[in-house]
């Protein structure tokens, strides 16, 4: 905490006594002043925690920043939330509907992490908030929405998307029982079926034995898991765990930094373990059969250099902690130039369509998406590359009619696919 807030540290010894004095005065009454009685599932601690800090984190926040309203920053959504959670504002009269809807205005991106001298994530108290919420009734219509279709298609799609495998041309595969590699392919995987026929040709050539069970797969619960309706996020917990289970594979791959971080973390905290499974995104298995020759790729002309940039998707830049993968791979290419944009690795912005917020406002969630297009093109590549469906599906509606003319989007399966050597 210290290390994080040092800058703050010469402000506060050259102000006068007067000043110091007061401020350890309100440090100290803060538990008396504002910690409540009675209990409440939001986090109330981190809440104040939050709304007391400098917040730097400010400069950080996608969202802040494509809205360009102070309503948006991390800091006034704690004190917004803390405010609802303990009744100050009340959450039920129409005229607070506003103050509602921030409580789902924020794509999970996680930059505030980064900032925060307490190491929490604002997404997360947001979710304890969402918590109380739920509660009194209040979930808001458009998350009712996502719920409903949850129950009906098993996906928060109108229909089982996984199902339209046949119209897409994507292969179903399925399991005997005894695989070596479970294929868990996401939900927003299924409307970039280039991106899943070219993971599932990759495993093929590398002698995989795997399955993708889409006739019996549902969404792995992560929208439920975000609105914090813990009944119906538990329950596709458990129709996954044994979904996987019954596959006999030992090692889950995803194509979702998503759906990875729900069957870990998510499912942990919610009491249902997976046991016995290891895991990953599909991109960190592939570079490991690489470095194992496992997967072998032809050398290509170096006069015929694409030059690309990468967008670094949240969940697996900075929640999974591997920026890594996808640059490796993309170094056993030798046609791709590759060009960093400047915020990338941990310090990526996000695509603006996760978490919420494209329920709550679709087009915040597009100017959030046009403003991490921008940082992309300030590279001078065409090729944009990323490693998650989700953050795909956001950059294409952040891009222009002019820019769709020029610019492509393409997962790091396409480009790996192309690069194999053919038997």
């Amino acid at each position: 905490m210290l290390k994080k807030y040092k800058w703050i540290v010469p402000l506060i010894s050259k102000a006068d006594r007067r000043v110091k004095a007061q401020i350890l005065k309100n440090l100290a009454a803060k538990e008396k002043n504002f910690y409540p009685e009675g209990e409440y599932k939001a986090d109330v601690k981190n809440l104040i925690n939050c709304m007391l800090c400098p917040n730097m984190c400010r400069f950080d926040c996608g969202s802040l920043q494509a809205a360009q309203t102070e309503s948006m920053s991390p800091a006034f959504k704690s004190r917004i939330g803390y405010f609802l959670s303990l009744g100050k504002i009340d959450p039920s009269l129409e005229e607070n509907k506003e103050f509602v809807d921030l409580m789902y205005k924020c794509s999970n991106e996680e930059n505030c992490k980064i900032w925060c001298p307490f190491d929490f994530s604002v997404v997360s108290l947001l979710e304890t908030v969402r918590e109380d919420l739920n509660d009194k009734g209040l979930m808001p219509a458009y998350c009712k929405e996502q719920i409903d279709k949850l129950k009906r298609t098993n996906t928060i799609e109108e229909r089982n998307i996984f199902k339209t495998f046949g119209e897409k041309g994507i292969e179903n595969i399925e399991t005997d029982g005894n695989d070596e590699v479970y294929y868990y392919i996401g939900c927003q995987s299924m409307k970039i079926p280039n991106m899943v026929n070219a993971y599932i040709q990759i495993l093929k050539k590398a002698g995989v034995k795997f399955s993708t069970n889409l006739d019996a797969k549902t969404c792995c619960g992560a929208p439920a898991f975000s609105i914090r309706e813990l009944s119906v996020a538990k329950d596709f917990a458990e129709k996954n765990k044994e979904l996987i289970q019954n596959t006999g594979a030992k090692i889950v791959l995803s194509d979702c930094p998503g759906c990875v971080e729900t069957l870990t973390k998510r499912y942990q905290k919610a009491g249902i373990e997976l046991k016995n499974v290891q895991v990953y995104h599909i991109a960190i298995y592939l570079n490991q059969l690489i470095k194992e020759r496992k997967i072998k790729l032809k050398t290509q002309n170096q006069d015929m250099l694409e030059t690309i940039t990468i967008h670094d998707p949240c969940h697996l830049a900075r929640n999974q902690s591997d920026t890594t993968s996808i640059r490796e791979i993309l170094q056993h290419i030798p046609s791709i130039k590759l060009v960093e944009p400047t915020c990338n690795k941990e310090n990526t912005h996000c695509c603006g369509w996760s978490g919420t917020l494209h329920w709550a406002d679709k087009d915040l969630a597009i100017r959030e998406a046009s403003s991490r297009v921008g940082e992309l093109k300030e590279t001078g590549a065409l090729t944009f590359v990323s490693a998650c469906p989700l953050c795909e599906l956001g950059l294409e509606h952040g891009l222009t009619e002019i820019d769709k003319e020029k610019i492509q989007i393409k997962d790091i399966s396409e480009l790996l696919l192309e690069s194999l050597l053919h038997d």
